[in-house]
């Protein structure tokens, strides 16, 4: 994903463990922790003893330092963990983004990050990662981090949705960014997403998935190929993926709609 990147990771015992860092790139978490003991300081913040994690989220700013060590509870810990680079953001933002200088916080619990970071965890946790999905879910993650979104909400003009429809039905067949369509609209991927929801009523991965189902049905109805091979002609990497996707659209796998068609 362009500028960003994601992981989740389990503790694999409650053997304890330090930590010590400083990064080149900002790190958001989502904690799903519970500690018998532990401490962490990031740089500028008080030294914090907290062992309920389960819920809180962590964002260290780049070149921050953060250290410590940590004691799990016998449960299964995780941590769903994003990394950005704040240039490819501050191209997104542009001059917003040099109005907030990024702080750190640590342990919070704002319910509505909070639900950006699981969505990203299930996504990353998916057997294949819809890319156009996870860059715009860390894409929003980020900009909740600081605070910022649009006074007003642009729209776009029917030639931009024209040329991204154009482009999207041009390359159904390949993986699929938003960095991608917000460049043949000429805007960057925050104003790219904003504007197309406000213009389409949904948002770009669910119109990019949209065109490659309707394209998937039309070559179920009208075409000898095999499932394997329309997978393969509307970007999906393995038909497992794509009898995911078919049914979340059309409530059928794609086997029994051809047949009922």
């Amino acid at each position: 994903m362009d500028g960003f990147s994601a992981e989740y990771v389990e503790l694999g015992s409650a053997d304890p463990y330090a930590f010590k860092n400083r990064g080149d790139r900002h790190y958001l978490a989502l904690h799903d922790i519970a500690l018998t003991d532990g401490e962490m300081t990031v740089d500028g913040m008080p030294t914090l003893r907290v062992r309920d994690l389960r819920d809180t989220i962590t964002f260290v700013p780049k070149g921050c330092g953060i250290d410590g060590w940590s004691e799990p509870e016998p449960r299964l810990n995780s941590f769903i963990a994003m990394y950005f680079d704040p240039e490819a953001i501050r191209e997104d933002l542009g001059t917003r983004y040099a109005e907030r200088d990024p702080t750190p916080f640590a342990y919070s619990r704002d319910p509505q990050l909070r639900a950006t970071l699981k969505k990203l965890g299930a996504l990353v946790r998916a057997p294949e990662v819809d890319k156009l999905h996870a860059e715009s879910v860390c894409l929003l993650a980020s900009l909740e981090v600081f605070g910022v979104m649009a006074d007003k909400q642009g729209r776009l003009s029917d030639r931009q949705v024209k040329m991204v429809t154009d482009f999207v039905e041009g390359h159904l067949h390949e993986a699929i960014g938003l960095g991608e369509l917000a460049g043949v609209a000429g805007l960057s991927r925050f104003h790219f997403s904003r504007a197309f929801k406000a213009t389409t009523g949904e948002n770009p991965h669910v119109f990019v998935q949209r065109q490659r189902i309707a394209r998937a049905v039309n070559l179920l109805t009208h075409s000898d190929l095999s499932i394997e091979a329309i997978a393969a002609s509307v970007g999906y990497r393995g038909a497992p993926q794509f009898r995911r996707a078919f049914h979340g659209v059309m409530g059928s796998s794609p086997l029994k709609y051809r047949l009922r068609h």
